[in-house]
């Protein structure tokens, strides 16, 4: 029977901080790599981080300024493709010989 070794990387984002978490991720996936992984998965809007502010602070309230400058950096600091964000992440996997799966919060160039 054929086997494969996957990792499940439970790591922190550096919240908010998209180019901080994405070192954090070609760390753990070279880690994963050393160990003999072939897929390797991240979590949910890892990169830039859950906005679970939105929980605790009336994130409906479209109106507030204060939602409007949280929402604003939040954006500033998602994911695009066209920018050329993940090719670092892209370029490892391809080195590594890796399967990668990454939860991210993408906006459009």
């Amino acid at each position: 029977m054929d086997s494969m070794k996957i990792a499940l990387c439970q790591i922190a984002p550096v919240w908010l901080d998209r180019d901080a978490t994405l070192a954090r991720v070609e760390a753990a996936m070279r880690e994963a790599a050393e160990q003999g992984a072939r897929l390797t998965a991240f979590a949910e809007a890892l990169v830039p981080g859950y906005p679970f502010w939105l929980s605790f602070s009336g994130g409906a309230q479209f109106e507030s300024p204060l939602q409007k400058r949280i929402h604003a950096h939040y954006m500033r600091e998602a994911v695009v493709v066209e920018r050329g964000d993940l090719d670092g992440v892209c370029a490892l996997a391809r080195d590594l010989q890796q399967t990668v799966v990454l939860g991210v919060i993408e906006r459009p160039a």
